[in-house]
């Protein structure tokens, strides 16, 4: 058993805070009914709930029935996508990158076989999504677009303002973002956005839990039918504690927010600054982009390159965790002219320490020593 253990993918999943897990654990042993039974016990979980959606409209800047609890952000995209495509009665264009989440992808490419016309854009030199290329694609009948704040594999930061802004005085399509890399680490304004999509665990909260904000102008129809939960857009018993817990989680990424770039940063500069003492190595994602996540190359193949780093206690991923078992390149990657075959991505958290990356170039050494 290593002493050691190093926790480098903190963009995969985070540890749940001990604030969320407590309040956590003193909801679930109290409120066990189901939050819409009429006697009284339900309608206090009831309560409970909607004060945690307005809460959570309060710290995202939107109305409190603009808020609607999901399972996570590929629920929230998969409802957003195929909604508002579902409920646009004459639109059958759509907007989408080539280097989305693959739960944005996977609904597109869904889309496609049914029928919907997609665009896929590509991102520049340096991974961004550029509004020129919105312009180009945007036409009369464009349902949707959908593009990432913040990418999950190179950090590449999009201007999600600017696009909406555009998309919106210049065309009929709504605007969606999935925010699940960006909320709690950079500033996100939802003012130009339309439909918006993230994930508890990412920011210390619960898997299993998360948000899709739709603006009340958006026509979109269901992707879970059922009964009235969530203004009749998610049927099924709602996940009340989680729900609730959630506008703590939420509450405690935003407060923590300066922390957490102050940290990443120092880390992130480091990081580099060591990095550049091996040869072969190389950084993959641009200038500017997300602090707290680096994608780079090396010389030795990923898959064997995370084998020999897990021998040694470092926790580390090559592309998007939710395509790790898959043996298909990274899309991201390819989009940028690197190949995904001798890429991994390291990612920090507060937790972090310089220590930690002391002890990972080290190891970096070591591992392309021996395999060279």
């Amino acid at each position: 058993m290593l002493d050691k253990k190093i926790y480098f993918d903190c963009v995969s999943s985070t540890q749940p805070s001990p604030e969320v897990l407590k309040t956590y654990a003193s909801l679930l042993d109290k409120y066990y009914v189901n939050a819409n039974a009429l006697y009284d016990e339900g309608v206090e979980i009831y309560n409970l709930q909607e004060k945690a959606r307005a809460n959570i409209a309060e710290l995202l800047g939107v109305k409190t029935g603009e808020v609607i609890f999901t399972s996570g952000a590929t629920e929230g995209n998969n409802a957003a996508i195929k909604g508002v495509a579902w409920a646009a009665a004459n639109k059958k264009h759509l907007i989408t990158t080539i280097y989305e989440h693959s739960s944005v992808y996977s609904a597109f490419k869904q889309l496609e076989e049914h029928g919907f016309s997609v665009t896929y854009l590509k991102p520049n030199e340096k991974g961004v999504i550029t509004l020129d290329e919105v312009k180009k694609a945007l036409r009369d009948d464009t349902a949707l677009v959908s593009i990432m704040h913040v990418n999950n594999e190179i950090g590449t930061i999009n201007d999600i303002d600017t696009i909406g802004e555009y998309i919106k005085k210049h065309s009929n399509a709504y605007f969606h973002t999935d925010i699940t890399q960006s909320i709690g680490k950079i500033p996100v304004d939802l003012k130009n956005v339309d439909l918006a999509t993230f994930s508890a665990h990412k920011i210390h909260g619960l898997k299993g839990s998360g948000i899709l904000v739709k603006k009340l102008n958006v026509k979109m129809d269901s992707l879970i039918s059922g009964g009235q939960q969530e203004f009749g857009l998610r049927g099924g018993t709602s996940n009340a504690p989680a729900d609730i817990v959630l506008a703590k989680t939420i509450r405690l990424a935003l407060e923590n927010m300066p922390k957490h770039e102050e940290v990443c940063k120092e880390l992130h500069d480091y990081f580099i600054s060591r990095l550049s003492e091996i040869k072969g190595t190389k950084i993959n994602s641009p200038d500017g982009g997300l602090s707290c996540l680096i994608n780079i190359s090396t010389p030795i193949k990923s898959e064997v390159l995370m084998n020999a780093l897990n021998l040694k206690g470092i926790m580390v991923s090559s592309k998007s965790t939710c395509g790790t078992r898959s043996h298909a390149p990274s899309r991201v990657l390819e989009s940028i002219g690197v190949d995904s075959n001798y890429a991994i991505r390291i990612s920090f958290d507060t937790d972090n320490v310089k220590e930690d990356v002391d002890y990972f170039i080290e190891c970096l050494k070591e591992i392309i020593a021996h395999y060279e």
